[in-house]
């Protein structure tokens, strides 16, 4: 069992060749996904017992893998990679006791059982910041353009499309960030648009707006983030850790950014 506030060494305890660890972006992103409540659709128990008079916060839920993390496991599949079974799509916080139980009865709970809940429980944060990317307009994207703008760095002006299903499986991303890349299509015309209008301008503005995202994707890469942890680290960024609705515009650009530009891997 892994607790949800538990440490991440710099050289991960291994068992049978597979590491317990987890980052922080996955982590965070478990955190917000499961909205301090157990997935087990009928438990009511809270993951993050409120602090008291007397005591902090206290994490008390877990992390079950939907396939185990040992292929010897409960729903044990030797096909994934260390790194694919430690993604948070691989991951869903219990309260204990459910951990207890759908793990000791793994036949009753199956993988597919557990991808089902996973999917129903977190639909609500997808319906959340849906409803927030709808209520965006232009004066929210062109805050959100402005607030990213970086210092301008030397990019290498190929700015080809690339089909999001080659780009997306080229960054191994999985089912949450295509989620997050998805809802942030909704507004493309509308960034294209912010990016159009302030071109008229300051003829540089694009530049400067994608080399920004260019120069803080190669920070984190040179921090050793990958996959879905660059992402949700790009999304965190871009999202500014301000209201939803500066969110929601920042996961817009990113979209956007994400498909015309090189900011992600080919």
């Amino acid at each position: 069992m892994s607790s949800l506030d538990e440490s991440q060494p710099k050289s991960p305890a291994k068992k049978g060749g597979k590491s317990r660890s987890y980052s922080d972006k996955t982590l965070k992103l478990l955190f917000a996904l499961c909205r301090n409540q157990c997935a087990q659709p009928e438990c009511m128990q809270v993951v993050i017992q409120a602090s008291t008079a007397q005591s902090p916060n206290q994490v008390i839920g877990e992390i079950c893998h939907i396939y185990a993390h040992s292929g010897k496991g409960p729903r044990g599949n030797p096909a994934m990679t260390d790194d694919q079974l430690r993604e948070a799509d691989n991951l869903i916080v219990f309260c204990p006791t459910h951990h207890a139980i759908i793990d000791a009865q793994h036949e009753t709970y199956p993988a597919a059982l557990l991808k089902q809940w996973k999917q129903q429980h977190e639909r609500p944060y997808r319906e959340k910041l849906t409803a927030k990317l709808t209520d965006i307009g232009f004066a929210e994207l062109e805050l959100a353009a402005k607030a990213l703008l970086a210092p301008s760095v030397v990019a290498n002006g190929d700015y080809q499309t690339i089909p999001p299903a080659e780009k997306i499986e080229k960054n191994k991303l999985g089912s949450t960030s295509t989620m997050l890349l998805t809802l942030g299509a909704a507004k493309s015309r509308e960034v294209e648009r912010v990016i159009l209008s302030a071109s008229q301008l300051d003829g540089e503005f694009p530049d400067r707006l994608r080399s920004g995202f260019v120069a803080k994707y190669k920070a984190l890469r040179a921090e050793g983030f990958d996959g879905d942890d660059l992402f949700v680290a790009m999304y965190e960024w871009a999202g500014g850790g301000g209201d939803k609705g500066r969110e929601a515009a920042g996961l817009s650009m990113l979209t956007h950014l994400f498909v015309i530009c090189d900011v992600f891997e080919k």
